[in-house]
């Protein structure tokens, strides 16, 4: 052997180490690039045409028309339909119209009366924590009585 190759082989086996690591490092660079390259080309059109698919901004009007026209076209025996029974139920509505307005007056009415009942526990509430006593207590509890007979 010539003395070149016995030099070399002695370098090699001082630094093995050092030149299995860089080799190592190679192949990891080397893989990492492929696989960069191979996302890239699977990867940009992939990407372009999703992009192109995708609905662009639809203004307010453009928006109304749309649902408009979707439910002219889809719905529209259904809206007319309901259209008809309303104005069958107005008819029968009229009639209990006037029990329904006494009905909701009779529900204002009691409504009002516990709020003021409220409100006047509340005061004799008060005056009795000031240690006020007052003849409006007495007053609370006969109008409280008087309401309760009518």
């Amino acid at each position: 052997m010539s003395q070149a190759k016995v030099d070399k082989r002695k370098y090699e086996k001082v630094h093995r180490k050092e030149i299995e690591r860089k080799k190592k490092l190679a192949t990891a660079v080397k893989c990492v690039v492929a696989a960069l390259i191979i996302g890239a080309a699977i990867g940009i059109p992939t990407g372009i045409r999703i992009y192109r698919e995708m609905p662009k901004f639809v203004g307010d009007s453009t928006l109304e028309a749309f649902i408009g026209t979707y439910i002219d076209d889809n719905y529209a025996s259904d809206v007319a339909s309901l259209g008809d029974t309303a104005s069958e139920d107005s008819e029968e509505d009229a009639s209990t119209e006037s029990s329904e307005d006494a009905a909701v007056e009779e529900v204002k009415d009691a409504l009002e009366q516990a709020a003021k009942e409220v409100s006047e526990e509340d005061e004799a509430a008060d005056r009795e924590s000031t240690g006020e006593e007052s003849d409006t207590s007495e007053d609370s509890t006969t109008t409280e009585a008087s309401e309760a007979e009518e």
